[in-house]
């Protein structure tokens, strides 16, 4: 009686490994791409009045 919950057990432990493994690879990608901050991205506009009137164009 004592092999069945040892074998459960070892199961358990290799199905936790893959599981661990499989989330350590995948985990970056549910993230998604590493969204580093880009001023550029947002600032499309140039410029505003305020910066123009503080650096006189």
């Amino acid at each position: 009686m004592r092999q069945l919950p040892f074998r459960a057990s070892v199961l358990v432990s290799q199905l936790r490994h893959v599981i661990g493994v499989v989330v350590t690879l995948l985990g970056p990608s549910w993230d998604g791409p590493v969204a580093r901050y880009r001023p550029e991205d947002h600032y499309v506009r140039g410029p505003g009045p305020k910066w123009r009137e503080k650096y006189g164009l």
